[in-house]
C-alpha cells in the first residue's frame, strides 16, 4: 500500500526499501512444479509478509504491477487489481465505493442547486 500511495520518487523509494526489509527475515525454497516451471516457496518468517512479498514479486516480474490501484473512496483502504481493457477502473467494487460516492456526489450537487436557488 505504501508504494503504491507514495507521491513522490523519494517516497516510493523509501517504501519499496522497507518492503525490502520486510523480505529480509524471510526464507524461501525455490522448487519446481510437475511441468518443470520454477516457484518460491516460504521456508521461515511471517507468512503474511511472505504472501505479499510474492504476489508483489510475481506482479512485478509478470509486469502487471501498474495494474494495481488504490480505491478512489477516501474512506476505503483496499487495494486491488484493475481488470479493464482501459485500466481506468476507480473503486476496488463499485456496488460499495462507486455506488457511494456518486450518490454523495449527487446529493452535493442537488444541495448546492438548491441553496442558489434560494
Amino acid at each position: 500500500m505504501a508504494v503504491l500511495a507514495a507521491g513522490t520518487p523519494a517516497q516510493t523509494a523509501q517504501a519499496w526499501t522497507l518492503l525490502t526489509e520486510d523480505g529480509s527475515e524471510l526464507t524461501f525454497r525455490q522448487t519446481f512444479t510437475a511441468a518443470g516451471r520454477p516457484q518460491l516457496q516460504q521456508v521461515t518468517g511471517d507468512p503474511v509478509v511472505g504472501r505479499i512479498v510474492l504476489a508483489v514479486a510475481d506482479l512485478v516480474t509478470a509486469g502487471t504491477w501498474s495494474r494495481l490501484r488504490i480505491c478512489g473512496n477516501e474512506r476505503c483502504a483496499h487495494v486491488f487489481y484493475d481488470t479493464t481493457r482501459s485500466r481506468t477502473q476507480r473503486w476496488h467494487s463499485y456496488e460499495v465505493c462507486g455506488n457511494r460516492t456518486n450518490v454523495a456526489a449527487y446529493r452535493a450537487r442537488a444541495r448546492s442547486g438548491r441553496a442558489s436557488d434560494g
